[in-house]
């Protein structure tokens, strides 16, 4: 393996805290780069173009550990620095809108009155796919602002500025586990035929909706959903800790910290997907917003129809009026052509 020469913090020149390592990149860039490829694969069969999401996710995870390869072997390049480090930290939200895509289609298929909360499942994924891409904003506009080219007040801004785009994601994510609880209570009642409303309990979360097949499909989804979330949350807490304890820390000053509170909490949320993909579970009538779309551009055809024919409709009754109204003008100028034979004799 080739050896790079590591520039010590105190150079000015540095852009690390520590000595990153080379290997290591090259595995993660490869560990991400199979179930990357494997959800590519899977969303063709599966026919699911919605995954494409979440193989945007893997495909910025890899990007950034390929960055982080070319970033080691030219440690003095600020470009390919900042380039590593801005997808490696927004990666993971592609991959949370996928989860926010997924539990909306959930709705969709599972529920006979497609909505939460009376929330419409479409409106659903609409709302929290665009609070992914305000997190997404935020949290750019942070990571831009910490390149080694800002000044130490404007970094110290950006890990700020950053921070608040994590705190704001995980909020986001919190509303959104109550709708999902909120959902496993609908299915859960749904399909045992009880329409009293009961107290959720622990039970609900772990135990199984019913004996129906159906049921069963929707616990297991919503199980892997819990635990994508579960590793997101784990992820944001790590680097809400990273940036809060400042840019020269314990945590910042060694490379393991972000494989294990990062990389690899994302890549077991990338292969969790591989092994029970959604897309598996919803298939047929309702699996997605397809046959919703068709719908809407019948009625939206219909509508330009009914439009196009009021405005001729419009443009026919204004014709006749100037017609009437030329008649009259005719009539006035002229009244004896237009008089009655008896009236003349």
């Amino acid at each position: 393996m080739p050896t790079f020469k590591c520039y010590p913090i105190s150079d000015p020149n540095s852009l690390w805290n520590y000595c990153p390592s080379f290997g290591a990149a090259i595995l993660f860039s490869v560990l991400f780069g199979i179930p990357t490829v494997a959800h590519s694969i899977q969303a063709l069969l599966l026919r699911k173009p919605f995954a494409c999401v979440l193989v945007m996710g893997g495909i910025w995870e890899t990007l950034g550990y390929i960055f982080r390869i070319l970033s080691v072997m030219h440690q003095l390049s600020s470009g390919l620095y900042t380039a590593q480090q801005l997808l490696i930290l927004l990666a993971p939200l592609w991959i949370n809108a996928f989860v926010y895509m997924v539990l909306g289609r959930m709705v969709h298929f599972f529920l006979e009155h497609d909505q939460i909360f009376g929330i419409k499942a479409r409106r659903i994924t609409l709302m929290f796919v665009l609070f992914d891409i305000s997190a997404f904003i935020v949290q750019a506009a942070g990571g831009l602002m910490t390149s080694d080219q800002s000044s130490p007040s404007t970094q110290r801004l950006g890990l700020h500025v950053y921070m608040g785009g994590v705190g704001l994601q995980l909020v986001f994510i919190l509303i959104f586990i109550a709708l999902a609880a909120r959902f496993q209570f609908l299915v859960h009642r749904q399909e045992s035929g009880d329409d009293v409303n009961v107290r959720v309990s622990v039970s609900l979360f772990f135990g199984s909706f019913s004996s129906s097949t159906r049921g069963q499909q929707a616990q297991h989804l919503l199980h892997i959903v819990y635990a994508v979330l579960g590793l997101i949350i784990f992820r944001n807490i790590y680097r809400l800790v990273e940036y809060a304890c400042g840019v020269y820390s314990n945590i910042t000053m060694h490379e393991w910290y972000s494989y294990v509170f990062d990389a690899v909490p994302m890549l077991a949320a990338l292969v969790l997907f591989n092994i029970w993909h959604p897309g598996r579970i919803l298939q047929g009538a309702r699996s997605d917003f397809s046959e919703d779309n068709k719908v809407r551009r019948e009625l939206k055809k219909e509508k330009k129809a009914a439009q196009k024919m009021e405005k001729e409709d419009k443009k026919r009754a204004k014709a006749e009026k100037k017609r009437e109204q030329l008649l009259a003008k005719a009539f006035v100028k002229s009244p004896e052509q237009d008089a009655p034979v008896s009236d003349i004799v």
